[in-house]
Order: C-alpha cells, then structure tokens, then sequence
C-alpha cells in the first residue's frame, strides 16, 4: 500500500452510555495518532500511558514517538493482559496517576486487550472527575467489548461485578491490528460478537449482517472494520438506551458463558461459550414460545458461518444449572436470562429451576455429539 494511501484515514462519532466517541480507523492507523492525540487535550503536558507487560517492541516504540511528537511527557504502566480486568488492577493504577502528579487536564492513553482497556476505562471515567482517554484496541474483540463497550470489573473472586460506565474520547482503530485472521480467535469472537448485537437490535442489522457474510468472512481488512463499525453502532444504540430491558439485552449469551467457563476453564475458547450461551438462551426462548424455531435455526445457521464453533466437553446438567443459578443470583435475586423473543428483541425472562435444568440436560446431552 502506497503512503499516501495510508495516510488517509477514515472517521467515525459512535453512540456510547452517556456520549460519543470519536473513531480514527484504518491501515497504518498507530503510527499516524500525533494530530488525533494533540487534540484530546487542552494543552499536551503528561501522559500515563497503560501498555501490556509484553507489548511488542516496535509498536511500544511507535506509540512513543507519537505521543513525544504530541508533546506530551510519557510515563509507562504495564500490566498483564491476563487478570488485568479487576478492582486491584485499577488501584494499582490509580496509585500511579497519582505519583506521576497527572491530573484532570492530562491524558491517559491505553494499549492492549479487551481487560486492559476495560480497567483503564474503570480508572480514567473516576480519576479527578474525569481524564480524557485515548484507546487503543489491540485486536477486534477489544474494540467492541473494551474500547466502547467496557466490561465489569472481577472484585476478589466474584467475576464481572464492578459495572464500569465508558470513559473514552478518542478509539484509534489500527486495521494493521485489529484485522486478523479469519480464524484468529480474537477475530472469531468479535464475530460472534457481531450476531449478538444483530440479534439484539433489529430485524434490519440481523439480515444485514446475514447478507454479507461472504465479505465479512473473505478476509478483506476493510470489510471486516465496516462490520466492526456497524457492531459497535448496534451496540452503541442499545446501551445508549434510556430503558433498562433494552440496555440489560446487551449481556444476551454471558451467563451460560461465564457459567460454562467455570466449569470447563479455558480448555472452550471464549468465541465457543458466547456462541453456546446464544443458542441456549434461544432454545429456551423458542421452548417457551417466545421466539419462532425459524429464526432460531436463522441464528444457529448465521453463527456456523461466521465460524462459532461448539463446546466439547463433558458437563454434569445439575451442575451447569447450579452454575448458572450462581451467575444470576450473585447479580439480582431473581433468577432471570436475556433471551430473544424475536430478531430484534432479546429480554430478560424469568427461568424456573426445572425448565433451566431440562434445557441443561438436552444442552449436555447434545453436546455429547462432539466429543
């Protein structure tokens, strides 16, 4: 690609909970963020920059050279991409800001994964009333669910539990980073990702996104960030919601996932569980009446060509469904899954320990299938 083609990169205002934030994407994007990290302040002074332990050399040296050429002083904080999303993470940090003497007026600008970004996200909104960030995703599933869309922080061993508002100004959008491969798990998740937010916004995005899979799925960078783009505007419109059943929709899949996470560890990637926790939730739907066995077979067909695969695994029913129990009731003392009564419209719908069980049990037994 020619340089002059590099240097031209695209915008984009998406819709967050409380605000916009303002998307610079395209190939090359990192080593072109001085004009965009000049502006994110008043008057360029400090920057904490947050970067992963073993952030590679080359792009630690980029992001360097173009916050020094911003004007700011840069002071470095690294944490681990693994077990970065949790409330000591973010004192940690917050202890940092404060010996580095950076205040309201400066900049925090954060490198890395969907954990980190949604930590630093966590800090950034709360210190001094609020510090502008720039985020950087480093793959695609970190511009969805930690640039825009920040996930709860772990407090001690209790998973997701710290509701983390978004705190970013400014998300460059480095399609040389978040493109990868088809079957990159990162890639795979977003994708998932992306069904979800169809299934959860209207029957309009879900049959958008259901006509262009062959482009989504060919591996050209620039389809795959129009899609992320057009996820993250789904997503954007449902958190951005004023009604609280619309904005709850956007966890549609995560309990079975979290719940199936605990009993299985990491031996299911994350693209599976959400899949799984998706057509789980949809089966109880469709057994209830809610939704249509059309559309659910629609889901289960989309989700196979976007490349989600299937959990394989042996899973004792009572204990999946003791699990998910656990996941609800350590959140709300009612016993309630997002499930999709039709394209477009997931609710929460209250699940009662037999129907839970007997859908566990199929779930399990199914699942038998493949090991």
């Amino acid at each position: 690609m020619s340089g002059d083609a590099r240097r031209m990169l695209s915008r984009q205002w998406i819709a967050i909970h409380g605000g916009s934030c303002d998307v610079r994407m395209g190939p090359g994007a990192l080593s072109q963020a001085e004009t965009m990290l000049r502006s994110s302040v008043g008057r360029p002074r400090l920057c904490m920059a947050v970067v992963p332990t073993n952030m590679d050399g080359t792009l630690r040296e980029t992001l360097a050279r173009q916050l020094a050429a911003a004007g700011f002083a840069v002071h470095w904080h690294e944490v681990s991409r693994e077990g970065s999303r949790n409330l000591d993470e973010a004192c940690r940090l917050a202890g940092s800001l404060g010996e580095q003497g950076v205040t309201g007026d400066d900049l925090c600008c954060a490198f890395g994964n969907e954990a980190i970004l949604s930590m630093v996200s966590h800090v950034s909104g709360s210190w001094c009333e609020g510090i502008s960030l720039v985020a950087i995703p480093e793959d695609a599933a970190a511009f969805l669910e930690g640039a825009l869309a920040p996930q709860a922080l772990d407090v001690g061993d209790r998973p997701c539990m710290l509701w983390v508002r978004p705190s970013v100004q400014h998300v460059l959008l480095d399609y040389d980073l978040v493109c990868g491969q088809v079957r990159d798990e990162a890639t795979t998740y977003a994708r998932v990702l992306m069904v979800g937010a169809a299934m959860c916004a209207s029957e309009r995005d879900f049959s958008a996104l259901w006509d262009s899979t062959a482009e989504l799925m060919s591996g050209d960078e620039n389809s795959f960030a129009d899609h992320l783009v057009a996820a993250a505007k789904a997503r954007g419109k449902i958190l951005s919601s004023t009604a609280a059943a619309i904005r709850q929709s956007i966890w549609y899949g995560k309990d079975f996932a979290r719940a199936l996470g605990t009993l299985v560890g990491a031996r299911v990637p994350e693209s599976t569980l959400l899949a799984e926790g998706m057509r789980f939730s949809a089966r109880l739907a469709a057994a209830e009446g809610k939704l249509s066995v059309d559309d659910m077979l629609a889901q289960d067909e989309l989700l196979d060509v976007v490349g989600a695969g299937y959990a394989s695994c042996d899973v004792d029913p009572h204990q999946l469904k003791e699990a998910l129990r656990q996941q609800r009731f350590a959140r709300t003392n009612r016993c309630m899954l997002p499930v999709p009564f039709a394209i477009g419209r997931v609710r929460m719908m209250t699940v009662e320990d037999g129907l839970m069980l007997e859908h566990a049990s199929a779930w399990c037994e199914a699942r038998g299938e493949y090991r």
